[in-house]
């Protein structure tokens, strides 16, 4: 392949390849194993019809009496019909088992010649007052929904156990977003339910084709979720990818979608985030009207979504929400600040090292003389200043919120006005590090904060050994990198270059809403269109 060849198939993006010919393009890989496939370390164990030997069972998988707090009631039913159910204290509302399960199995009439299957489902149907009950054989699964909070019942000849869906644990209620902070739109927040946030993201989209797609992750945790999309609108070439990643993941515990979102993502070492991180259900909501893909977890206050590229990162959630002019100027705000949290102390090391004739003659003066009693030379106390900065951020996230705020805000004045003081660290590096912390913070995603943060580094060590010269090589090698990276089939800096001006515009700018007509071009969705050319059915006199 020729160099004018591999520049082409590196930087150019072609949006009229088929979408699936794509991912198979970007995740050529053969999955070594599926979890759903794996042999089970324990033998999935039988209900049996003598209740006798399933009391055991369960007593023995629940280690009782050892453990306290699961629960275990013996009750008889008319016909000296021996049941048990079990549950856990506190996870199981004990009001719905004794309304809804217990005191309806104990009105069941005297049924002597019943056969057991009839049995089973006269239970189910009339004398189990709840919505959610199912039969199974499989006392690993019973045990499974007992563990999630549910309630199993036996019943003596009945080789099938009833599991129900009593789920009562504490949790937080609906709250503000936290990190994720809008003056409008709506101000709810995820939280740990997991059925809590898909009714948030379902009281947004009414429509019956939201699929709620059941999942779930770690051999011991395991934890449930919700794969969620439209199904008449998101490629299924993109479900399915999103679908086998997630059931290719064997691991024992997963307490967070961070975790899972790490699973998932092709480029480990890569300093930007490959996903999207919302506390927000109507940004969720959003990107699965795009066409995108949603995953829940059990126990996050997150949603993850697929795919994401590198200018949605740096979209907030309130842009939508503002008037063009007003959110395009925020937008060219926060990209400025990011810029200057990247670039801004290696281009301050790369001028005073290398190129001080771009300085006006008195600013040069002026900085000289500043540094003129510091003993360190400019890249030892730039990396001082910045680790310090580091340490009194880190320290304000981890100590208690009243705490945190006074300890940012006293500690970086002290610790600043004690450098300069001392001779340490010149004035002029003190205003470095604050514009470039003050940028930092103007970061719309808090993980693309942490890669700008990783960057700054390389790029200074960059500056410090060959200037101006140094910084381009950097953005020109990460640039490289970054245009060969595929998230789930789409170029990570899609819509760049190759694609249409409407995509362009939504990228970069805000575009006005009655001008958003057609969704993402690389998302080759099954509806390109999410409204008509002519919107707006009425006409400006």
């Amino acid at each position: 392949m020729g160099v004018a060849a591999l520049l082409k198939k590196v930087f150019v993006y072609s949006p009229e390849k088929e979408y699936d010919e794509t991912i198979l393009d970007s995740t050529n890989y053969n999955i070594q194993y599926d979890s759903r496939n794996e042999p089970k370390e324990e033998e999935d164990i039988k209900v049996s019809a003598d209740i006798n030997e399933n009391f055991r069972t369960i007593k023995k998988i629940f280690s009782v009496p050892d453990n306290d707090d699961v629960v275990i009631k013996e009750f008889t039913m008319r016909g000296d019909i021996k049941c048990f159910l079990i549950f856990y204290e506190g996870m199981s509302n004990s009001t719905f088992i004794d309304d809804y399960i217990i005191r309806g199995m104990l009105e069941l009439p005297y049924l002597e010649d019943s056969q057991p299957q009839s049995l089973a489902q006269k239970i189910k149907d009339k004398f189990i007052i709840h919505a959610q009950v199912q039969f199974t054989d499989s006392i690993s699964t019973a045990a499974e929904d007992v563990n999630f909070g549910g309630c199993a019942v036996f019943v003596d000849g009945l080789n099938q156990v009833f599991t129900v869906d009593v789920r009562g644990w504490e949790h937080r209620s609906i709250s503000k977003p936290e990190n994720e902070q809008s003056i409008y739109g709506p101000q709810e927040a995820f939280g740990e339910m997991l059925r809590t946030n898909t009714i948030l993201i379902r009281k947004i989209l009414k429509t019956e084709k939201l699929i709620a797609e059941k999942v779930k992750v770690g051999n011991v945790s395991k934890t449930r979720g919700v794969l969620m999309y439209i199904s008449d609108i998101a490629n299924d070439a993109l479900v399915s990818e999103v679908r086998k990643r997630i059931n290719a993941i064997s691991i024992d515990y997963v307490i967070s979608i961070e975790e899972v979102a790490q699973m998932l993502e092709t480029k480990s070492y890569m300093a930007t985030s490959q996903s999207l991180s919302t506390e927000r259900p109507d940004r969720a909501a959003r990107a699965l009207a795009d066409g995108r893909v949603v995953l829940l977890l059990n126990g996050s206050p997150r949603a993850i979504v697929f795919p994401t590229n590198i200018y949605e990162l740096t979209h907030a959630a309130s842009d939508p929400y503002l008037r063009a002019p007003y959110a395009n100027m925020t937008r060219i705000v926060r990209l400025i600040g990011m810029f200057v949290s990247i670039l801004l102390p290696a281009l301050y090391i790369a001028i005073t090292l290398f190129h001080q004739e771009m300085l006006p003659t008195y600013l040069l003066y002026a900085i000289s003389a500043a540094r003129a009693n510091v003993p360190f030379p400019s890249i030892i106390e730039l990396l001082l200043m910045d680790f310090a900065f580091e340490m009194v951020r880190e320290a304000g996230i981890r100590m208690p919120s009243p705490v945190g705020q006074t300890l940012g805000i006293v500690g970086g004045l002290i610790l600043g006005q004690a450098a300069v003081s001392a001779k340490i660290v010149s004035p002029i590096m003190i205003v470095i590090i604050a514009i470039t912390g003050i940028g930092s913070f103007a970061t719309a995603d808090y993980a693309l904060s942490w890669s700008f943060r990783l960057l700054r580094i390389a790029f200074i060590l960059l500056a410090s050994i060959s200037g101006f010269f140094g910084i381009a090589i950097g953005i020109f090698i990460y640039g490289t990198y970054l245009a060969t990276v595929y998230n789930f089939g789409v170029p990570y800096l899609a819509p760049f270059p190759g694609s249409d001006n409407s995509a362009y515009m939504s990228a970069l700018f805000v575009r006005q809403i009655w001008k958003r007509e057609k969704r993402p071009s690389y998302l080759d969705t099954k509806r390109k269109e999410s409204e008509p050319q002519i919107s707006r059915k009425w006409k400006i006199k």
